[in-house]
C-alpha cells in the first residue's frame, strides 16, 4: 500500500465549529449519528441557544425580534425549530407550546465526556 494510507489524519479542532454556519452544524448532527462530531455539533448548537427536544427529535430556539418574529399577543414565548425536511428554520405552532421546554435535553447531557482511565 502507498505510504499515504498509513498517515494519521489531522487532529480534530473543535474550535472550528464556532465558525460553521447553522445549517452545517445541523448537517453534522443529523448525518453523523453516534460520532464524536455529532456531540461537538450539539455542543455548539447549545452555545448558540438552540435546544434539542428528546421526544420530538428536533432543535428549538426561543424566537426573538432579530429572527423576524413579532412578539406573541398571549405573552408566552414563541419558538423556532429547524425543519429537517425543508432544511430551514420555522416558527413552531404545535400544541405543546406551554410545555415544550420540559422535553429539552440539558446542556450537561450534551457535553462531550471522555472516560477517565
Amino acid at each position: 500500500l502507498p505510504v499515504c494510507y498509513y498517515m494519521q489524519p489531522p487532529a480534530l479542532k473543535t474550535g472550528h465549529l464556532s465558525k460553521f454556519q447553522l445549517e452545517t452544524l445541523f448537517y453534522i448532527f443529523y448525518a453523523l449519528p453516534k460520532d464524536v462530531l455529532q456531540a461537538y455539533a450539539a455542543q455548539e448548537l447549545y452555545s448558540r441557544e438552540w435546544r434539542y427536544h428528546g421526544e420530538l427529535k428536533l432543535w428549538f430556539k426561543r424566537a426573538s425580534p432579530s429572527d423576524g418574529v413579532s412578539s406573541s399577543s398571549s405573552g408566552s414565548p414563541q419558538y423556532l425549530y429547524f425543519d429537517i425536511n425543508s432544511w430551514e428554520r420555522r416558527l413552531f405552532n404545535g400544541s405543546m407550546n406551554q410545555n415544550i421546554t420540559s422535553g429539552f435535553i440539558t446542556e450537561d447531557e450534551v457535553q462531550v465526556k471522555f472516560p477517565s482511565s
